[in-house]
Parts: structure tokens; C-alpha cells; sequence
């Protein structure tokens, strides 16, 4: 299995305070099948520079890396926060891909309405450039929540959709974890992992919940499309719009 969202680099943002908590992680990741790990700390254009940004994501590697579990394949990237409004330039973004991908994870706002300036941007930084935002954790805006046609349209745009496994097992975003996995619409899964405690990773947990409701291949097909993402191939997956009537999804 490979996990695409991680905040397990330690003293950078909200996720792993310490290297003994990042370490701990690490091996809690291994114990559940994971064989690959992204690390993606948060990346606020506003709060730091890219070059401080960077030395600290290297000053934060460099202390886990003796650390790393035999067999643990790694790779840097970040969770650029994107408003459509100040974002980091273009070429900002692409120095924040995941590490060997031309693809980057995006982190839409969570505290407001969004305006169209924010598709706007996402797709001009597609055309400029060619690389792929990845939208991280989409079943958890309350802009898709109320609306969750707007995730077939992040794909039609170029975008690649990523939900977290806690999702699957919370029962306020379960319904709609649950109908983006059936439509086609994850192509990345990821724990969002901050901590060894209240948000430790769960993919084991989550694997057989998934399992058990019966889409085992849809899963399947994530783990293949990070897969591919990682090796730079092409993604092939239909997928279709999920709809709201009321508190359900379909």
C-alpha cells in the first residue's frame, strides 16, 4: 500500500512534534502494509518563503532519515494550501511536487465560500505548466459536502481527487467517502496522518472496512492509480458525478 498524505516529518508543521513521534509513525505505517510514504508537510505561501520552506523540509528529513524501516520507500513533497487569491507562482508550485512526479498536493480552503478565482487558477497552473494538482482530502470541504458534483468537475479540469482513510470510517463523511470510491473518483488514498494518538494512521483498519462493504477492486484501482501516479504513468479510470439528495450520496 502507499500512502500520498503524511504529516510524519517532524517540528515543521501541526503534524509529528518530535523524531521519537515521527519514528513511531513510521513503524505503525509499516505494521499496516504500507510500502511507500509521501511526506507532505503543510506549505503556507504566507507564512514562510519556498527556500525556508525547503531548508526546513531537508533540516526535518535529515533527522529520520537513519530511521527510515528496511524495505520503506520514501519520497518529499508538500500540501500547498490554494485559495485562488496570493497563491504561490507556478513555478513555486511545481518545486512542492511529490518527489519524481510532475503532480502536486493542493489544499483547498476549509473557512470559506469558494469563488471562481479558484478554479481559474487551477486550471491556468494546469495549461502553463502540465503538472497535476492532486486535490487532498475533497470529501472534506463543505464546498463538496453540499455540492460533490464539483469533484467530477476537479477531473474534467485535470485535477486527480485523494480522500483520506478516516473518512471511511467517520460517520459524517462516510456516506460520501463511500460514493467517490464507487463513482471513480479516488484516485489517491492517504492517511493525513499527524500523530501516533488521535490521528495515527489507520490503514489497516480502513482496508478491511472497504473490503468488507464490498469494493475491494475500487481500492484496488487506487493503489494502482497512486502506482502509477509515483511512476509517472498514465491513469486510466472512468469515473462518474456523485449526486446529494438530502443526506445521501449516489
Amino acid at each position: 500500500m502507499i500512502d500520498v498524505h503524511t504529516h510524519i516529518l517532524p517540528a515543521i508543521d501541526d503534524g509529528a512534534k518530535t523524531r521519537e513521534d515521527a519514528i513511531k509513525i513510521l513503524q505503525a505505517e509499516v505494521a499496516q502494509g504500507v510500502k511507500e510514504i509521501v511526506f507532505t508537510p503543510h506549505y503556507y505561501g504566507k507564512k514562510r518563503s519556498l527556500d525556508a520552506f525547503l531548508a526546513l523540509r531537508n533540516d526535518a528529513w535529515q533527522k529520520i532519515q537513519a530511521d527510515i524501516p528496511d524495505g520503506l520507500q520514501t519520497r518529499l513533497g508538500a500540501e500547498v494550501h490554494f485559495t485562488g487569491v496570493n497563491d504561490p507562482s507556478h513555478d513555486a508550485l511545481c518545486t512542492l511536487a511529490m518527489e519524481g512526479t510532475s503532480c502536486v498536493l493542493i489544499e483547498l480552503p476549509f473557512t470559506r465560500k469558494w469563488n471562481k478565482s479558484v478554479f481559474t487558477h487551477l486550471r491556468e497552473f494546469i495549461l502553463d505548466t502540465g503538472y497535476t494538482p492532486i486535490i487532498a482530502h475533497v470529501e472534506r470541504y463543505m464546498e463538496t459536502q453540499k455540492n460533490p458534483e464539483i469533484v467530477a468537475k476537479f477531473v474534467e479540469m485535470g485535477c486527480l481527487i485523494q480522500v483520506n482513510t478516516g473518512s471511511f470510517l467517520n460517520k459524517m463523511t462516510r456516506r460520501f467517502a463511500y460514493a467517490l470510491l464507487k463513482h471513480g473518483l479516488v484516485h489517491c488514498l492517504a492517511t493525513d496522518t499527524h500523530n501516533s494518538d488521535l490521528r495515527a494512521p489507520d490503514y489497516e483498519n480502513v482496508r478491511e472496512a472497504v473490503y468488507s462493504a464490498g469494493y475491494e477492486k475500487e481500492w484496488k484501482q487506487a493503489q494502482a492509480c497512486m502506482r502509477a501516479i509515483l511512476d509517472k504513468k498514465p491513469i486510466r479510470q472512468e469515473y462518474s458525478p456523485v449526486r446529494r439528495f438530502l443526506r445521501f450520496y449516489y
